[in-house]
């Protein structure tokens, strides 16, 4: 029992140590990311842990124990009030009657905003890998259907995932959310946008345009509402494309595009919103960019291992399409490939694709969610956005949670019913859905 003991007081406090310690920015704050983010992911129960520990110690007169116990038992309770504590930022978009302005049979839908373990929701009907392409090339998606039994919102949600414009696919680590969204009616598109070195942020950017436009051609069969369809983006570059996407109604597209791409609002977590600060904090993973094309070397280029099945896994299966597993993240190539060229040489291009240049009264509703001690993006990146936004009179929120890191919504190895910080996230995005309704 003594070893039990201390056991569960050394586990809460070793793990609470990491919810108070402020993550570096760049590489090294990679170094401790994965603990850190189950840290708070997880600080709910090693508080209970904790105590458990510190009681057990005090019954067996442990010191040890009572004071490892007690020490973690306080950071996780310390930081799952930090997390859940209720913002305003909603109040400062929507005005203090927002929660008014939300449909009663919408409201009684949403989630509590904080609950120790979230109930589990059914997911809903999936139509798998639709191709919304063009003749000559391929664009799939899954579309998520709300259960038969509910009553329709009418609202279409695109959303696009992380990351970097380079890894991962549609129907990764999506469906507890994705789950949550559809039994309030919305009825959801993953889509799979060509990923980079094949396809460059041109590309990917009239990708999004089209999946738009699909969603409204096809909003009758879909029993949504063409005018409210919303873009959900997350991370790094799937929030850039949400927020670039909706901030450029009708350009940046395709002239084969006749359709209106114009959306009803846009919810980011943690994308950029300014690329030519990027590049810098980008650099601080990656400090070997070059700063011209000239100054690439072949050790540089992204290349495909292809001897064993992890090699053919992350390679080909969109995990990390034609890059060496072990460069993550990213690679000097990276805004080369994906841009055509560094900021030195084409800073118009850095300047184009950046939501932020295309602020204007046009802009829909914007939600923005940061983690506060991000390593690979600066919360600036947020902040500046919002004030732009608001400067013209959009309606903005921005949500940053403290004593959070990247990602915390969508990892392996934790249940978003149960993060703290991920269910008030979901909980964030499902009051704006509401409010888009």
């Amino acid at each position: 029992m003594k070893k039990f003991s201390r056991f569960l007081s050394i586990l809460s406090a070793m793990f609470g140590i990491l919810t108070l310690i402020p993550a570096p920015k760049g590489r090294a704050g990679g170094y401790i990311w994965i603990p850190k983010l189950w840290a708070g992911a997880w600080a709910p129960f090693l508080a209970i842990a904790g105590a458990l520990g510190a009681l057990l110690g005090l019954r067996r007169k442990d010191r040890a124990a009572i004071i490892f116990g007690l020490f973690g038992a306080f950071a996780g309770i310390r930081h799952t009030q930090r997390v859940t504590k209720k913002h305003g930022a909603f109040d400062l978009a929507f005005g203090a009657d927002w929660e008014q302005r939300i449909p009663p049979e919408q409201w009684v839908r949403l989630s509590r905003p904080y609950q120790l373990i979230q109930p589990a929701k059914p997911l809903g009907l999936c139509q798998k890998d639709i191709n919304i392409g063009t003749s000559d090339a391929s664009l799939l998606c899954d579309v998520w259907i709300p259960p038969r039994e509910g009553k329709p919102s009418r609202l279409g949600v695109i959303f696009l995932h992380g990351t970097f414009w380079q890894a991962l696919d549609k129907d990764f680590l999506t469906r507890p959310l994705f789950a949550r969204l559809v039994n309030q009616g919305h009825v959801v598109m993953d889509v799979a946008y060509s990923l980079a070195p094949a396809a460059n942020m041109k590309q990917m950017v009239d990708e999004v345009k089209r999946s738009i436009v699909w969603m409204k051609e096809h909003a009758e069969e879909l029993n949504i509402d063409p005018n409210r369809v919303v873009m959900l983006g997350s991370s790094i570059g799937g929030g850039q494309l949400a927020l670039l996407a909706a901030y450029t109604p009708n350009a940046l597209q395709s002239k084969r595009i006749k359709t209106d791409t114009s959306v009803r609002g846009v919810i980011s977590t943690y994308g950029v919103t300014d690329l030519t600060a990027y590049v810098h904090e980008y650099g601080l993973m990656v400090p070997n960019q070059p700063e011209y094309t000239w100054q690439m070397t072949e050790d540089m280029r992204p290349y495909i291992h292809d001897k064993t099945w992890l090699d053919r896994f992350v390679t080909r299966a969109r995990a990390f399409p034609a890059y060496r597993y072990g460069n993550m993240p990213g690679g000097a190539a990276l805004m080369i490939d994906v841009f055509g060229g560094t900021l030195n040489e084409i800073p118009e291009t850095y300047k184009l694709y950046s939501p932020l240049t295309h602020v204007g009264a046009h802009c829909p509703p914007t939600l923005q969610i940061f983690g506060e001690e991000d390593f690979s993006i600066s919360t600036s990146q947020g902040r500046r956005l919002h004030a732009a936004l608001q400067s013209v009179n959009v309606p903005s929120a921005y949500v940053k949670y403290p004593d959070t890191v990247h990602g915390f919504d969508q990892y392996f190895g934790v249940s978003r019913r149960v993060s703290p910080a991920a269910q008030m996230a979901t909980n964030d995005i499902e009051q704006f859905l509401a409010l888009m309704v």
